[in-house]
């Protein structure tokens, strides 16, 4: 599975939801971070049995496209993920 495609189409859903609930259309909308409107979701409408639970979904996007992709972090490189390993000093 191609994780940034399908987080393209979570993003493309979600987009469309936020965009339902506030009267408008989804270009209209600024770029917001998937877990954001995620969150902004269930601030709304997490009240009512038209979504799942807010742990199971948020895990569920964590399996499916990763915490990179909820939270639009940039990927670090290689070299870069090495240097940043904290030094053992004896």
């Amino acid at each position: 599975m191609d994780k940034q495609k399908a987080a393209e189409r979570i993003r493309k859903l979600l987009e469309g939801r936020v965009a339902r609930v506030i009267g408008c259309e989804p270009a209209d909308l600024p770029h917001m971070k998937i877990g954001s409107m995620a969150h902004f979701l269930f601030l709304i409408q997490g009240d009512g049995q038209t979504m799942p639970g807010f742990e199971t979904a948020m895990s569920a996007l964590g399996i499916l496209i990763g915490f990179e992709l909820i939270w639009d972090l940039p990927e670090k490189d290689k070299r870069q993920a090495e240097e940043e390993k904290p030094q053992v000093i004896n």
